[in-house]
């Protein structure tokens, strides 16, 4: 009788962190003005990461591994998406009361010799960097579904699940630490405007009259167009270049991501408006993420497995057979 296939027990821890992070973002957007509704994209999501589920187990059955792990990562990534969306809104609102601590991350960033303007105008001199540097910055989501494709088809199950429990634990710290330490970014504390920098686009420049209207709660979240990028401190996109790099260094792909990921890191300031404070706090975090999944993958008898060594165990278990039936 087909049985569910070791090698993908991991994606157990997985799914826990996925709806105890889901529970964290649910509480997170209840916490605003319009509270929580069930919208259709929401809905979507929530069923396609069931289907996926289904179908994770189906191909499981069939010894499909790199298809059912696919099948597996894909949904966790569905059950998250549309709810993240909106979650992400949350802290500027629930930390309506703080203060901001831009002039002390401006301060921080002098100490540790950073010139954010200069650095910014270096990038304004030379538009072709610039531009590769925005594309890698662009593609940061998508970069994220393509990690998961190849640790699934190489069948690096255990980076996979670890990837995507880094990845979850550490949004949900970045939403914590961001309620209580809210911030405007560099571009505004600096004074930069669109008309410095005419040939350079920026994705998030000034996000001061946005940030405003979710401290204030007025903005209607459940909107056709609602912003994106409402946390400054500390950087989600320093936790991802972190974490796409572990996850992909020993893959084929190792290269390309080093290349991309390079670009994108070298545009965080500028294309995120970050300060060199809000990328070392995200290093950090993506550090921290990666060792908490190592701990959950690793330490849980019932979680230690690999596609290798449970093929290893097949072959012992079949050779003492064999040699059982010989003597």
């Amino acid at each position: 009788m087909p049985k569910f296939h070791p090698a993908l027990r991991p994606f157990f821890a997985a799914y826990i962190v996925t709806f105890s992070a889901m529970a964290f973002d649910f509480w997170l957007i209840s916490a605003m003005p319009q509270g929580i509704h069930l919208t259709t994209d929401i809905i979507v999501s929530l069923a396609a990461g069931g289907v996926l589920t289904v179908g994770g187990l189906f191909f499981s059955l069939k010894n499909w591994i790199s298809l059912s792990a696919a099948a597996f990562a894909f949904a966790n990534i569905c059950l998250l998406s549309q709810i993240n969306i909106l979650a992400h809104l949350g802290p500027s609102y629930i930390g309506r009361s703080y203060p901001f601590i831009d002039q002390a991350l401006a301060q921080i960033d002098s100490g540790l010799g950073f010139n954010w303007i200069q650095y910014f105008e270096w990038h304004v001199n030379h538009p072709f960097f610039g531009m590769a540097c925005r594309m890698a910055y662009l593609c940061w989501p998508y970069y994220a579904l393509f990690v998961v494709v190849v640790l699934a088809a190489y069948q690096r199950i255990s980076t996979l699940v670890r990837f995507l429990i880094a990845s979850t634990v550490s949004l949900s710290i970045v939403y914590l630490i961001a309620i209580v330490t809210p911030s405007y970014g560099a571009y505004v504390q600096h004074g930069m405007k669109a008309s410095l920098h005419p040939g350079l686009l920026v994705q998030f420049s000034d996000y001061k009259a946005t940030y405003d209207a979710l401290r204030a709660g007025i903005v209607d979240i459940y909107a056709d167009v609602i912003p994106s990028g409402a946390i400054s401190f500390p950087s989600f996109h320093t936790t991802t270049v972190i974490l796409y790099l572990w996850a992909a260094w020993n893959t084929p792909v190792r290269w390309i991501t080093l290349v991309v990921q390079s670009l994108c890191f070298l545009t965080i300031p500028v294309q995120g408006a970050h300060f060199l404070t809000d990328m070392i706090a995200g290093g950090a975090i993506g550090l921290v993420a990666i060792i908490f999944s190592c701990v959950v993958v690793r330490e849980g008898k019932f979680l230690n497995f690999s596609v290798a060594n449970w093929q290893r165990r097949q072959q012992t278990v079949k050779s003492a057979a064999l040699a059982t039936l010989e003597s």
